[in-house]
């Protein structure tokens, strides 16, 4: 093998060992920070290798969680995350081995990666990551408590929301849940088997509470707002409608009874012409670059209608300087 293989193949190497954890956290973190079992835990630790620390920007919750176990009794539960800009990435759950967890073959969970088992099973006595990106955040699975009391079970959960890209940057957010469930002699665990909620992160930036009286304000008032838009705009298509219909008529009885506008000396119809020429160029040119510029309809219809009204002025100017003068107009 020549020398330049054997670079290529060393620099090779060196690339997909330093590439491989961007790529593969995907299929479900390491279980410590370090990725070789000298490090501190995954789910104690965070998702390091991501950011440097926790964000409340995304919402660690956990639903279904009871007061107190029963030994032996299992508990449905849901762990969602929610972020307002990623739509999906992966966790990190342990119970630190107490009691085992369990999943429907369609939910994208396995068995923590250090923990030997195959990343296609579908129970595990250790802690457990998602198996591949999930989107939306969503794992339902069961845990089982212990057979006997074992004390207070505290839960670590790591959860980490991420931009999609394929590799950690700053704009891939994690944070942390940890709670604890209470042990059957704390309290008298048959008795308190109602189950709750438990979150981590800012939940106002997701869980809003509806205010009926604002959003009916809020609806009458774009409600207000379209019937004022439309009523000022068939005033003014009314109000045109007239003016050129005015026009129109006052036209055609000009031509039918031989009548116009009266004469107008052309020294004085050369200025006259200019002026609302060059009215009419202004306001259709401002008219457009109103349009362009999606203002609002008064402005640019109303440029509009200068313009086509000095246009028509033009017209009677150069009628009126057409006109033939009278013995009047010589005097």
């Amino acid at each position: 093998m020549s020398r330049a293989s054997i670079r290529f193949a060393v620099i090779l190497a060196l690339f997909l060992l330093l590439a491989g954890p961007a790529f593969g956290a995907h299929l479900g973190p390491p279980s410590d920070n370090k990725g070789d079992g000298s490090g501190e835990a995954t789910w104690r630790a965070g998702c390091s290798c991501h950011a440097a620390s926790p964000s409340t920007s995304t919402l660690v919750k956990v639903a279904g969680v009871p007061a107190a176990y029963e030994a032996g009794s299992s508990y449905a539960m849901t762990l969602t995350l929610e972020h307002s800009t990623n739509a999906g990435g992966g966790f990190f759950l342990s119970t630190e081995g107490a009691g085992s967890f369990s999943w429907t073959a369609d939910q994208l969970i396995r068995p923590e990666k250090d923990s030997g088992e195959e990343a296609t099973a579908t129970s595990t006595t250790s802690g457990i990551t998602q198996s591949d990106y999930t989107s939306p955040a969503e794992w339902v699975f069961t845990w089982t408590a212990p057979s006997s009391d074992e004390g207070d079970i505290a839960f670590w959960v790591v959860g980490n929301m991420v931009d999609g890209d394929g590799a950690p940057g700053v704009t891939d957010n994690w944070n942390g849940l940890t709670f604890i469930i209470n042990s059957p002699s704390t309290t008298t665990a048959s008795a308190d088997q109602t189950t709750r909620v438990i979150s981590s992160g800012d939940a106002s930036l997701f869980d809003q509470t509806v205010d009926e009286e604002a959003l009916e304000i809020e609806r009458q008032h774009a409600l207000s707002e379209v019937v004022m838009h439309n009523g000022i705009v068939w005033f003014f298509i009314t109000l045109v409608a007239l003016i050129v219909g005015a026009v129109v008529q006052k036209e055609i009885l000009e031509r039918q009874y031989g009548t116009g506008p009266a004469h107008l000396d052309r020294q004085l119809a050369y200025p006259e012409g200019l002026r609302r020429s060059l009215l009419a160029i202004g306001t259709a040119f401002l008219g457009m670059t109103w349009l362009a510029g999606d203002s609002a309809t008064y402005l640019w219809a109303t440029a509009f209608f200068v313009s086509i009204w000095s246009t028509y002025g033009v017209y009677r100017t150069i009628l009126a300087a057409r006109t033939p003068p009278t013995v009047a107009d010589m005097m």
